[in-house]
């Protein structure tokens, strides 16, 4: 009985479909067209850049790629030195907010690799900017550096001095004597090191959407709606509507 009522059912819903295979190709059709109208309509973009970041360094003068490059601050030092950007006629305020939105960067624990995601309605703004940003960051990050060095190198310098004052350091036993001399030491090689804080690897722009995935999603919507189209459609014919309308 069951297996009977199945194909019955079966039997039932592709009878449905065949009888309504234009309407259901009609709504497709539509629903891709209008998909397809989307895509090419659609002038977004999205910029990927790949980075290198030096964690030895970062990590010692206490900066974090992913939040240190996604800082008001550096956004601020985006907006004063960019020559690419086509929003740096905004207000401060609006601009720090809009980049927040627009730029984003990711890093994952123990992986030096830093991916920043720059969005954009122009192509052009996004592969200029692409070149510009590593520019930016890596200068931002430096000055970072050589301001944390010299503040380190300054404090430790003096600390030699007056050590140096009172005790013959070459001689000297005193652990604390040897961790200045070795720290003063490790500062100034990470002074004079001219590697770069933060490396170039590679860039992408391309548009910020997939337009096969749109194009195969609305193929499967149009469908879906073509066939629920069909079955109201022949579950309406079977409505009595004299008997509806004289019950009101």
């Amino acid at each position: 009985m069951n297996t009977e009522n199945q194909t019955l059912n079966l039997n039932t819903i592709i009878k449905i479909i065949y009888k309504n295979k234009a309407l259901i190709a009609l709504i497709t059709v539509i629903t891709i067209v209008l998909a397809t109208a989307f895509v090419f309509l659609n002038k977004s973009f999205k910029t990927e850049i790949n980075l290198y970041g030096n964690d030895k360094v970062l990590t010692e003068i206490g900066e974090n790629s992913q939040y240190s490059l996604s800082s008001f601050e550096f956004f601020s030092y985006i907006k004063n030195h960019s020559k690419t950007l086509k929003n740096l006629n905004l207000p401060e305020n609006k601009f720090l907010k809009e980049m927040s939105t627009r730029l984003t960067t990711q890093t994952e624990t123990g992986d030096p690799m830093v991916k920043v995601k720059f969005s954009t309605k122009s192509k052009s703004e996004g592969e200029n900017f692409s070149k510009e940003y590593h520019i930016l960051a890596q200068n931002y990050l430096a000055d970072k550096k050589n301001s944390y060095l010299n503040s380190q190198l300054k404090l430790l310098d003096e600390q030699y001095k007056f050590i140096s004052k009172n005790t013959d350091i070459r001689t000297t036993k005193d652990p604390l004597t040897d961790t200045l001399v070795s720290r003063l030491s490790y500062y100034r090689l990470l002074k004079n090191d001219s590697s770069p804080v933060i490396k170039y690897i590679n860039s992408t722009t391309k548009p910020s959407l997939n337009k096969k995935l749109v194009l195969a999603a609305a193929l499967f919507v149009g469908l879906f709606l073509g066939i629920f189209a069909a079955f109201v459609k022949d579950f309406s014919n079977t409505l009595d509507w004299k008997d509806i309308k004289s019950k009101k």
